[in-house]
């Protein structure tokens, strides 16, 4: 349980109370929430690269994710969709619209459709 990625919010609370059971007290649905979304994109980018050569790392945590390249340079910012302040907020609203929109911004930053 602890190195999955949930598909969706029901998921990430049954994550967060997995976690609080297991020693992780200072867990909270946003932190699941975060690290659901930086291991999604991660994921889709060692998917479409067939391999780890770009990175993921929080710029603003919980709203503005970079995209980096091998050496660490950003190469693009995902941020939630619009009208939404946090992909908490976004994820809480559709979750398939939340990754609907992670898809479409991991696809434009290594130039595919």
């Amino acid at each position: 349980m602890f190195h999955l990625i949930p598909d969706d919010l029901a998921q990430a609370k049954e994550k967060l109370a997995w976690l609080k059971e297991n020693g992780y007290e200072t867990s909270t649905i946003t932190s699941v929430t975060n690290d659901m979304t930086k291991d999604g994109v991660q994921d889709m980018l060692d998917v479409a690269l067939e391999g780890p050569y770009f990175g993921t790392k929080w710029e603003e945590p919980g709203q503005v994710l970079l995209i980096t390249d091998a050496t660490g340079a950003k190469i693009c910012q995902v941020l939630p969709r619009q009208g939404f302040t946090s992909f908490l907020a976004d994820l809480e609203n559709n979750n398939i619209l939340y990754w609907r929109n992670l898809s479409a911004q991991v696809s434009q930053a290594i130039g595919s459709d």
